[in-house]
């Protein structure tokens, strides 16, 4: 494996580095531009509630049906500042919101990312410990093939123990072939997450656990409200929504707002400050804006409000029977396969064991090829079990810890 590293090129990165390099990634960058857009849209609308400017020149000619043709010279200059307007409250309120809701959803995509870089990174160490395996059961099926092919043609095996010792080749290469498949795949999946062009080969190895003291779902279940981010998002969201419907309730109430401003028309063109300021009007005042030619618009309008937040209302329920029901299924899972890995260690303990009396006994003639090629089979077959349950291991208590809000990577 070391020639392998020096003469290919290839990362030899930990679970960490791979997670760091998939944070430089576009996954997390598009989560940061998204939310550095939503704080742009909040401080937007902040800004409305500052004086607004408007300024107008126009020039006008008329051509009346008698006498002499007239040129108007006119401008005007306004601010405008809203003193009770509750379309722009609400925007601001709702722009706070969104923001709000922009954060938890870049956190749950970098925790989402997070898990996927943690998925693929097992998947990946359980591909090269299988396919470091199916080199090993090549390896000995070859050597059993030379042999029975010497006795053979010595006339001490029969064409039975030929046959099946090629069968048995033909299948360590048939696994093999499966083995540098999902390696492929795996690998190709954490270069596309971490952004990299270059072979990644992981440095990490899975470590069995030791005892493990699960605690009690119902412990988990009230944690899981408070912190998973699909549940925090579905909440926000339907907090979103009932404050629209309130917004749209103000909509009926009338707008208040100050003005000032200077208005100048003349019937020449004069470039002189004084001579604008002498001949300008001033004026100021309240301005009462009453929807009552939009009353339609703004029923609708509150209609189309209410029935989206009882969709988001219903979506919330939706999302904390189906996260419960994550939560059980995950929960469950990493409890089976905790004690599979158990299980598959002892297997593999007595799988070894007994490849290695197998060997010593067939090299003595007391046992036939037929049951060396069984054990030898019982053993790759532990190998395999006791690697991929190990990740599987892993995996699971990664989707536990995204499930309980617990992936978070702490960058900015």
């Amino acid at each position: 494996m070391l020639i392998f590293l020096l003469f290919t090129q290839v990362d030899t990165v930990s679970l960490n580095e791979a997670i760091d390099k998939a944070m430089s990634g576009p996954v997390y960058n598009e989560a940061r531009v998204d939310l550095e857009k939503n704080r742009i849209i909040f401080y937007q609308a902040l800004t409305s509630v500052l004086p607004t400017t408007g300024a107008l020149v126009r020039y006008t000619r008329t051509e009346p049906a008698s006498g002499p043709d007239t040129d108007t010279y006119s401008g005007s200059l306004t601010f405008t500042m809203p003193l009770l307007d509750f379309d722009v409250f609400s925007s601001i309120i709702a722009a706070r919101r969104q923001l709000r809701l922009s954060k938890v959803q870049k956190d749950a995509n970098v925790a989402g990312l997070i898990l996927k870089v943690k998925t693929a990174y097992y998947n990946l160490i359980n591909a090269y410990e299988l396919l470091e395996s199916s080199d090993i059961a090549i390896k000995r099926a070859e050597e059993n093939q030379k042999l029975i092919d010497m006795k053979y043609e010595l006339g001490s095996a029969s064409r039975l123990e030929q046959l099946q010792s090629e069968v048995f080749y033909l299948r360590a290469l048939q696994d093999q072939a499966k083995a540098q498949t999902i390696q492929v795949i795996t690998r190709e999946e954490l270069k596309a997450l971490c952004g990299i062009n270059t072979d990644i080969y992981p440095f990490d190895s899975l470590v069995e656990p030791d005892s493990i003291e699960f605690a009690e779902i119902d412990s988990l279940i009230e944690k899981l409200i408070k912190v998973n981010y699909a549940l925090i998002i579905a909440k926000n969201t339907k907090s979103l929504a009932k404050l629209n419907v309130t917004s749209a309730y103000l909509g009926f109430l009338p707008n208040v707002s100050l003005f000032y401003g200077y208005n100048y028309s003349e019937d020449s063109l004069i470039f002189d400050f004084q001579h604008w300021q002498d001949n300008s009007s001033r004026n100021y005042g309240i301005s009462v804006s009453l929807p009552i030619f939009e009353i339609k618009g703004l029923i609708f309008n509150m209609l189309r409000a209410r029935k989206d937040y009882q969709a988001q209302a219903y979506a919330y329920q939706r999302t904390q029977l189906e996260t419960q029901k994550s939560l059980h299924a995950t929960y469950s899972s990493l409890q089976e396969v905790y004690a599979s890995v158990r299980f598959s260690r002892k297997s593999l303990d007595a799988a070894s064991e007994a490849i290695y009396i197998a060997r010593e006994q067939y090299a003595l003639g007391i046992i036939s090829l037929l049951e060396l090629l069984s054990a030898e089979k019982d053993y790759y077959e532990a190998k395999v079990s006791y690697s991929s349950t190990l990740s599987n291991f892993y995996v699971q208590k990664a989707n536990l810890s995204y499930l309980l809000g617990e992936l978070v990577f702490n960058k900015e």
